[in-house]
């Protein structure tokens, strides 16, 4: 790894990092003002003190980052690919593969691997979903007298779960991309060994969309089973409430 990529790779860390802990100090900040509120309904729920003493511990790793920036542009770092086009992984598989007369032994086992890798981000999408689900599913989250103890405590599992699932996702979908790679290559040997063998090239094929029937599926009953669970739990009246409320009082009526 190059100087360049190191130091990319630290300010794109500190950046990450950095953004998840205001996030966390917003959210902070937002119940304990909510719940000083509650107490006290003329208090303010963010207040000066309150930001600085949620950002004094974030202030190093924010200077740490306006430093590296600063660094970087006085020394002139830049990603040396970033006006170069993006490879399409996808694009050159579909190029090369469509052209070899007979899949390789290399080839059939990427394409298994690659089958694996889709189906194991799938599992643990839906698998971290389960969660979620279940506290959405559950009454006793959602007390009227209480809609900001509500949100955050959806917040607390909506968060993570999601983050672990889109994790999963990432993970399986960049590996296998690195399994698309090594079938591209396994397909370009397999085309010359074809050529030199007198082997004529397989007709084009235009590339289709294959196996997006059962993620729609999935969203779409997720969709379904949350809408049911809105409406058992009493969410939809809430939001018919509040939507006339909003609507009266727009126009003077409330």
């Amino acid at each position: 790894m190059t100087k360049a990529k190191l130091y990319l790779a630290l300010q794109a860390v500190v950046c990450i990092a950095l953004a998840a802990l205001l996030s966390v100090s917003a959210i902070s900040i937002c119940r304990e003002g909510s719940a000083r509120k509650a107490e006290q309904p003329m208090e303010s729920v963010y207040t000066p003190q309150a930001v600085a003493g949620r950002f004094a511990p974030i202030a190093p790793l924010f200077f740490a980052g306006i430093g590296l920036l600063i660094a970087g542009l006085a020394l002139g770092v830049r990603d040396e690919g970033a006006d170069k086009p993006v490879k399409d992984a996808e694009l050159m598989w579909d190029i090369v593969v469509s052209s070899v007369a007979q899949p390789s032994p290399d080839m059939l086992a990427a394409r298994r691997a690659q089958r694996r890798l889709a189906w194991a981000g799938r599992v643990a999408f839906a698998v971290c979903m389960v969660p979620i689900l279940l506290w959405l599913l559950d009454p006793d989250h959602f007390p009227e007298a209480d809609p900001e103890g509500m949100f955050f405590g959806l917040l607390r599992v909506l968060l993570p779960w999601s983050a672990a699932g889109l994790g999963a996702l990432a993970a399986a979908s960049a590996l296998r991309e690195k399994s698309v790679l090594r079938e591209t290559r396994a397909a370009q040997a397999q085309l010359k060994a074809e050529r030199a063998a007198g082997v004529a090239a397989a007709p084009k094929r235009v590339k289709t969309r294959e196996g997006t029937a059962l993620p729609q599926a999935v969203v779409i009953a997720l969709a379904v089973a949350l809408i049911i669970a809105g409406a058992f739990n009493g969410s939809a009246r809430d939001v018919l409430y509040k939507a006339i409320t909003i609507c009266t009082e727009c126009v003077g009526l409330g």
